[in-house]
């Protein structure tokens, strides 16, 4: 070390005799900062050029920016998910949201004051696609133009979303206008204006960021199913109200349209009851892990207004212990059966067990009291999830009330038997559902949701659910017949198959881990009791930390596939996905990676 030391301080003294009393300095090297341009090429996409510091070149198919070339190379453009027609200009004018103005006066007045809201969003997108600072300022005038035909702000399976969305410009300004039948019609075709955006980051040295609208576009779009959705557990690990704001973001961005919130199971209960406080009380992980009332109703208004709808779950009879377990202590009996029992297998499908009591007639006046709350949450008209699945026969058989209840009903203990002790149960609920929002002035009785389980078997399913009543969510793999038997019976369906479009196989057991090309590549039956489908992102292994990148940008292919089910495959589609991965990421969307960056960069050169 020492030699070392010498040697470094002869080779400064070197340096100094050498150097320190010039007084004229070497010319600075000349150091060449990479500019790449990019080529739009027909049928393939956009193409980095062979040269970093390329000539001029006056094609209007080169652009100085990857996401400026997406936006505008190629029939759809960047735009995700695909419309059902676009005619796009491979022309860009910059513009400033400063001067970006939205006339509503073709908007029905009861309808403005979300539309106000929905502009908000847009105008805000369009600012984070340059990470918050629009520096390059231009004066140009945009106006979008806001026709909406009703006055209908509900938002159901049989909302109308479909819009038409023109933009024209000139060098002096650029009019945009959108026609759609219903508010929700027009948030799609405002987040389709946002991605005929793209930012345009001048590499000069400085950072100087600014926007660029496609200059001409003529859009015609709808959705194939109805309800295009994205499940996400709370109960395994607690998710916090901002990251779940962060997944409804996504989901407006590729045009999802249900935010299915399954809010409770037998590990947690977070959902604030304020007629039942017991169930937070004995059920949620701590004080701070907690959905309070007024989180839950302004997380829903916050979807409505991104064209959401929220469909809160409240699992039962099965996936119910903790939160259920505080009965005997408050003199009510037990609620709930076989809860936290250490002895679990045979009893539940994971630890910890819970199933409702339907023998404790004290436990419907709570599940009512419960209803009570969901129903004042969901806005009219209420779809609700009750549920259903996993009903281990083995726990209600541990319970002595239970099989006395059952005896006294005249139901063997067969699997028959306790199949009608399930569908009663399951009758009980939804009368009190019809009751509670009946109660609330919601005089049409409204469908309710229920998973698939061995009580919608096809041999079984009509005698116990009646097929006006009930969606069932086909949750059974690809290759089960039940969805198409179902189908056939007559039963609207949702579909989401575990073994393609669940979000958590791959990490766990001897699932297999679907990548967004397998995810993309399945497709649902045509028919007009296929509502549509959902992503499933449950939470045994996933919380805050890791759940963007486990649900994005997989389930925006799910998202296209039921907004436009394309006959076109992934290869074609993965151009686009990138400029998606790119749009969300400048939302504050986490998405994981697609390929290697080259390959981003060289759009079928991988594949």
């Amino acid at each position: 070390m020492e030699f070392g030391r010498r040697w470094a301080l002869v080779v400064l003294g070197l340096s100094c005799s050498v150097s320190c009393h010039d007084t004229t300095a070497p010319p600075a090297p000349i150091v060449y900062e990479p500019s790449w341009t990019y080529k739009c090429v027909p049928d393939e996409g956009c193409h980095r050029s062979a040269h970093p510091q390329p000539g001029a070149n006056s094609s209007s198919l080169i652009f100085p920016s990857l996401d400026l070339c997406r936006t505008v190379c190629g029939r759809f453009g960047g735009l995700w998910p695909r419309p059902v027609t676009a005619a796009l200009s491979t022309q860009t004018v910059r513009i400033h949201p400063n001067f970006l103005r939205f006339d509503l006066s073709n908007a029905p007045v009861e309808t403005r004051d979300i539309l106000v809201e929905m502009t908000h969003v847009a105008t805000q997108n369009l600012i984070d696609e340059c990470d918050g600072n629009v520096s390059v300022v231009v004066e140009t005038p945009v106006v979008v133009y806001i026709t909406v035909k009703t006055t209908n702000l509900n938002l159901t399976l049989d909302t109308l979303e479909q819009y038409r969305l023109d933009v024209q410009s000139k060098e002096s300004n650029a009019v945009i206008h959108i026609v759609a039948e219903t508010v929700y019609g027009a948030r799609h075709a405002l987040e389709t204006f946002t991605q005929l955006v793209s930012s345009d980051k001048l590499d000069d040295g400085e950072y100087r960021c600014g926007l660029r609208l496609v200059a001409g576009a003529k859009i015609w779009d709808q959705p194939v199913y109805k309800y295009r959705g994205f499940l996400l557990d709370t109960s395994r690990n607690f998710i916090p109200m901002d990251d779940i704001k962060r997944m409804l973001d996504a989901m407006a961005t590729v045009k999802m349209n249900v935010f299915h919130w399954h809010a409770t199971d037998s590990h947690s209960f977070p959902l604030e009851s304020k007629r039942v406080p017991q169930f937070t009380r004995y059920g949620a992980y701590s004080a701070y892990e907690i959905y309070s009332a007024e989180e839950i109703r302004e997380l829903i208004h916050y979807a409505r207004v991104r064209g959401i709808r929220v469909v809160i779950e409240i699992d039962s009879p099965a996936h119910a212990g903790n939160g259920w377990q505080w009965g005997q202590e408050f003199g009510y009996g037990d609620l709930a059966v076989c809860v936290n029992a250490r002895q679990w297998r045979g009893l539940c499908i994971q630890p910890p067990c819970g199933q409702l009591n339907p023998a404790n007639p004290t436990m419907y006046r709570v599940l009512r009291d419960l209803y009570k709350d969901i129903a004042e949450y969901l806005p009219k008209p209420a779809l609700f999830h009750m549920g259903g699945d996993e009903v281990f026969l083995g726990c209600w058989n541990s319970s002595e009330q239970i099989l006395t209840y059952m005896e006294s009903r005249n139901y063997d203990t067969s699997v028959d038997g306790f199949i009608k002790l399930w569908s009663e149960f399951h009758e009980k609920a939804l009368n009190m559902w019809d009751e509670e929002l009946t109660a609330l002035g919601q005089e049409e009785k409204q469908p309710v949701m229920l998973w698939s389980s061995e009580l919608t078997q096809a041999h079984r399913i009509q005698k116990h659910l009646s097929k006006d009543r009930y969606i069932i969510e086909v949750w059974e793999p690809i290759n089960s017949p039940l969805l198409v038997q179902l189908i056939r019976l007559g039963y609207k369906v949702v579909s989401v198959p575990k073994d393609i479009w669940y979000l958590d196989h791959g990490f766990w057991g001897q699932t297999k881990y679907s990548n967004w090309r397998r995810m993309y590549a399945h497709t649902l039956p045509r028919d007009p009791h296929m509502l549509g489908g959902e992503v499933a992102a449950w939470s045994e292994y996933v919380d805050s930390q890791g759940l963007d990148t486990r649900v994005w940008p997989r389930t925006a292919a799910v998202a296209e596939r039921l907004w436009a089910d394309p006959n076109s495959g992934a290869i074609a589609a993965e151009s686009r996905l990138q400029r998606l991965r790119a749009r969300l990421g400048s939302r504050g969307i986490r998405a994981d990676v697609l390929s290697p960056q080259w390959c981003a960069q060289h759009d079928q050169h991988c594949v």
